[in-house]
């Protein structure tokens, strides 16, 4: 049951759906979530007068608030047990309009997006003649396999993916004809995999050393963007494209002086003009290969681009990037922070995700940034994380509707000893500890806290 409240009632656990105001207006980095620290309430009381809550949704179910409804909902009236039962528990005809509201609610999200940035599109169009693009259809993809299911093969992908994108790269500096072939059907692997559960290769990307940053920053880069556009709602052709123009976006740093990459410190005006042409080699070296859909080459020329038109190499701004371009700026700029760098170390994901918040509008487009926290999580796959029960973990699984609820794979106890046999959570079943408390997460772990190493728990 879903109810418009003051602030001044809000409590915590209960679960905010809408705002009196439009999300990105606030410091708020999920559309809908559920209200768990003094920070939230402090910024819910200084931006918003009311928002909607959903009882059913909040912790411990529409029995807990029940005294909100009999406050706010017009016309509520003393129930009978079976019908209090009824609404507590919804029948299968609320629960699927409820879900079609949410389908519905998505939906016109990524139509607006794709409406925004389809300038490039109309303006290509008009300029060759050609027929105008139909509209793509969005597709809303459901996980058909569990992450337990889906790893053992995504780590074959994987490791396949960074063999071949390094073998492609000696065939580069080589000046041999590369072997395409080889690079579209682990592309292909990978999309595979995205659709059935991204959340497995995002794991893996979590998991593995950075201390190679070209070729593992290209098969990141290929993960995050098939990642996102599967969260976009593109289907498998389009997602093709946008992982194989992930793997290219750096290759034409292979045109590039070795000791300009190893550069620590900031660059000079010069070595940062001369790194800069990378974007016009890796065209180059595009344009060697066959079959290449242009959608590919507009996302390579184009994911350095800012909305403000601060990027480069052509200054285009907004709309005008095209949204491939601008998906793949912030994969980019986001894969980089979380890289070990001879010039930078590396970020946490929620510093990244901070960081990426913080440049919005200004160098990307803030819905967009958005959408793509939305795809990977605050806490995302791969995290160590200590529950408020004491007990640490490894998030393996996330919730769309629900970023601060993940499934949990469980390793030490509450007194940080190893479990016997480590074990799943869903924090979206809202699970308790003997006393009756709500189990949450209390705070995101370093990797390497307590000797853990999660690539220990995963199979391959």
């Amino acid at each position: 049951m879903e109810l418009r409240i003051n602030v001044t009632d809000l409590a915590f656990g209960l679960f905010i759906t809408e705002l009196d105001r439009p999300w990105l207006d606030t410091p708020f980095l999920l559309q809908g979530f559920l209200l768990e620290t003094q920070q939230q309430l402090d910024d819910l009381v200084e931006y918003c007068q009311q928002v909607e809550v959903d009882l059913d949704r909040s912790t411990g179910g529409f029995a807990q608030w029940r005294h909100l409804a009999d406050r706010y909902a017009e016309g509520w009236r003393e129930l009978d047990a079976s019908k209090d039962l009824q609404l507590q528990r919804p029948g299968l005809a609320q629960k699927e309009a409820q879900l079609q509201a949410e389908r519905r609610e998505r939906l016109n999200i990524l139509r607006e997006l794709r409406n925004f940035f389809s300038f490039w599109r109309r303006r290509h169009t008009s300029i060759t003649g050609s027929a105008p693009p139909q509209d793509e259809p969005i597709i809303l993809y459901e996980d058909v396999r569990s992450v337990e299911q889906e790893l053992p093969e995504a780590t074959v992908i994987h490791r396949s993916a960074e063999e071949k994108i390094e073998q492609f790269a000696d065939a580069i500096r080589a000046e041999l004809q590369p072997r395409t072939e080889a690079i579209h059907d682990v592309v292909d692997s990978m999309v595979d995999s995205i659709v059935r559960n991204p959340n497995a290769l995002l794991w893996l990307t979590q998991l593995r050393q950075r201390d190679r940053y070209s070729y593992s920053h290209a098969v990141d880069a290929a993960v995050y963007l098939l990642a996102f556009g599967r969260h976009l709602g593109y289907p498998k052709q389009d997602l093709h494209n946008l992982g194989l123009a992930a793997l290219m976006l750096d290759i034409g740093k292979l045109r590039l002086p070795d000791e300009l990459l190893q550069r620590e410190g900031r660059f000079s005006p010069g070595e940062f003009m001369l790194m800069k042409t990378h974007v016009q080699h890796s065209l180059d070296i595009l344009n060697q290969l066959e079959g290449v859909h242009p959608d590919v080459f507009d996302t390579v020329a184009r994911h350095h681009e800012r909305h403000d038109g601060s990027g480069y190499p052509m200054k285009l701004k907004g709309e005008a990037i095209g949204l491939f371009g601008a998906m793949a700026g912030i994969v980019d700029c986001f894969t980089a922070l979380i890289s070990d760098r001879a010039y930078s170390s590396s970020k946490s994901v929620y510093e990244a995700l901070q960081l990426l918040y913080k440049w919005g509008e200004r160098y990307f487009h803030p819905a967009l940034v958005e959408q793509f926290a939305q795809c990977i999580g605050i806490f995302h796959v791969g995290s160590l994380v200590e529950l408020s029960c004491g007990d640490v973990g490894i998030v393996i699984s996330q919730s769309r509707t629900r970023r601060l609820k993940p499934k949990i794979l469980l390793i030490l106890g509450p007194d940080k000893e190893p479990h016997a046999r480590p074990q799943i959570i869903d924090l979206m079943s809202n699970p308790t500890t003997v006393a009756n408390i709500p189990i949450s997460i209390r705070r995101e772990l370093p990797l390497g806290s307590y000797g853990i190493d999660p690539s220990e728990y995963f199979q391959g």
